[in-house]
């Protein structure tokens, strides 16, 4: 067994992060005396709760794409990102997730950070059996109306799918398809597969709005992402509504009165 109080603090840290330690070696390093020791076995305890905390996070998530997986079927989870904003398309994604291929942190989007997002999105289109995006236009908007511009858009996507899911878990809308649904309320935070077409939705549009920020700078759109914040309404009132600006809503279609 290794003589742990002979060893430094950095020493310490190295075989902690290379997993070399027993159970007899935490209890020792718990009544070491110097408060780095006991530091570090703090932190690696709190990462282990951490760890636990998203293993259950996501098991509890795929509740309702088991029953489907023990039968063997493909099932998709569909969401959208955009329907507010004051300009920029609606964009929607479609994810055929691998039964019981865990990807920890699949979450709401709007919960998770920008790293947080861009790094799970990697995972899930690395892992996923299927990922398809569909963007609906701000023309498409403007003639729908949002609702029913994603509700097409969304369809859109499960169309773009190199495999047809059997059953389809849907964030609160339902999809014009003639394909077995459920309709989840906030199901982007209770199903791991509609948390993942989130997560793919949220970081295709802002990648999208950044770009469309080097053509219209003045509107800062790699900062709003089209919302309606203060900047966006001083920029619009400066500027007026350029083609990116959805027309059907306010107070953009008050330019056009």
């Amino acid at each position: 067994m290794i003589e742990w109080k002979h060893q430094s603090i950095a020493q310490i840290k190295a075989a902690i992060q290379q997993q070399q330690l027993q159970t007899a070696d935490w209890h020792i390093l718990q009544a070491d005396s110097r408060k780095g020791v006991r530091y570090l076995v703090q932190q690696h305890q709190k990462q282990l709760r951490r760890q636990q905390q998203l293993q259950q996070d996501f098991q509890r998530r795929c509740q309702f794409e088991e029953s489907f997986w023990q039968q063997q079927k493909l099932v998709a989870g569909i969401d959208e990102v955009g329907r507010g904003p004051l300009a920029g398309p609606v964009v929607t994604a479609a994810v055929i997730l691998k039964p019981q291929q865990v990807i920890l942190g699949i979450n709401d989007s709007k919960v998770l950070s920008a790293a947080q997002r861009r790094r799970l999105y990697q995972k899930i289109v690395h892992q996923a059996i299927a990922v398809s995006v569909a963007v609906g236009s701000v023309q498409l908007i403007d003639q729908e109306n949002i609702y029913h511009a994603t509700e097409l858009t969304m369809a859109q996507a499960v169309k773009h799918l190199w495999l047809s899911p059997q059953h389809l878990l849907v964030d609160a809308m339902t999809i014009p398809l003639d394909i077995p649904q459920t309709k989840l309320i906030k199901g982007d935070a209770r199903s791991v597969s509609i948390g993942a077409a989130s997560i793919v939705a949220k970081v295709y549009r802002d990648a999208l709005m950044s770009t469309y920020a080097q053509i219209y700078p003045q509107y800062r759109f790699d900062q709003n992402f089209g919302y309606g914040t203060s900047q966006h309404l001083t920029a619009l009132k400066e500027f007026g509504p350029c083609p990116l600006h959805r027309k059907s809503f306010a107070p953009i279609k008050d330019y056009y009165q």
